[in-house]
């Protein structure tokens, strides 16, 4: 947990946040004007609970809690063009499925604007998935869990990192990152750092075979699926770190077994510093 998360969390207990007295009406109403269909009447007798069983649809904190509020104004701003200025948070538990999402949102620039925007749209798109799965699975149990880090704020780059696990029979990691070049002001991708005249995904690649063997040499524990990795995605999760060095992250299951997690590769600048913009 970051230190954002802690602040807002223990001034969350001190200080409840009420939801309006007519809260669970309204989604009864909703629910009701809905066309009568099978479909639903199966779904509004699972989400007709959320009046019960939810925090909140994606509570804008300081507009409810002035002790929040008070705890944001604690948090530093990230950068000179990225500032924290809320958080958004969806919680589910039916006792069977259960959800928890805090995401940030950003300001301070267009970029800082649209990367959160960007955030907004992803997120909605897994609690959307996640909802449909939990009509599907009935009383089968589903989970999801979303949280977020700053992983670089440098003078020259902004990178939040959304952490996402679904669970089911299983747990499912990944990951996706936004960017934000702080020298030109744009939000970037992988491919936006690269010349269009040359074949990035090819070096990136073959480097990165080159260490699942290396890596797999050194040490038989560690296990990778070279023979089934053919390239990196154009627009492969990335982050530059502490030291600036260019590093590749895959989502679990991609490239190697559940039990390596999101396996990692440093790429070292003399491999693609030609190829650079």
């Amino acid at each position: 947990m970051d230190r954002f998360d802690e602040i807002v969390r223990e001034r969350a207990k001190q200080e409840p946040f009420p939801l309006p007295e007519d809260y669970a009406g309204r989604v009864f109403r909703t629910c009701a004007a809905l066309e009568d269909t099978p479909a639903k009447r199966r779904h509004a007798s699972r989400w007709a609970g959320v009046a019960a069983a939810v925090l909140a649809l994606f509570i804008a904190v300081p507009n409810v809690s002035p002790a929040a509020a008070a705890a944001l104004a604690e948090v530093p701003v990230l950068g000179t063009i990225v500032e924290l200025v809320t958080f958004r948070s969806w919680t589910y538990d039916d006792g069977h499925a259960s959800a928890d999402v805090t995401v940030p949102e950003l300001d301070g620039s267009a970029a800082a604007r649209e990367v959160s925007d960007q955030v907004r749209a992803y997120t909605d798109q897994l609690i959307a998935r996640f909802q449909a799965d939990c009509e599907t699975l009935g009383e089968g149990y589903k989970g999801l869990d979303v949280a977020s880090v700053v992983v670089t704020d440098s003078d020259t780059w902004f990178t939040l990192r959304v952490d996402a696990t679904e669970t089911q029979a299983s747990g499912y990691q990944f990951s996706r990152f936004y960017h934000i070049d702080k020298t030109t002001g744009q939000v970037v991708t992988l491919a936006d750092l690269f010349r269009e005249d040359v074949d990035y995904v090819t070096a990136l690649s073959g480097e990165v075979l080159r260490q699942m063997e290396e890596r797999m040499a050194a040490d038989e524990s560690i296990i990778y699926f070279p023979e089934e990795f053919t390239a990196i995605d154009p627009q492969q999760n990335f982050y530059f770190n502490g030291e600036g060095e260019l590093v590749l992250v895959f989502d679990e299951y991609t490239i190697a077994p559940g039990s390596m997690g999101m396996p990692e590769f440093t790429i070292p600048a003399e491999v693609y510093g030609g190829l650079l913009k």
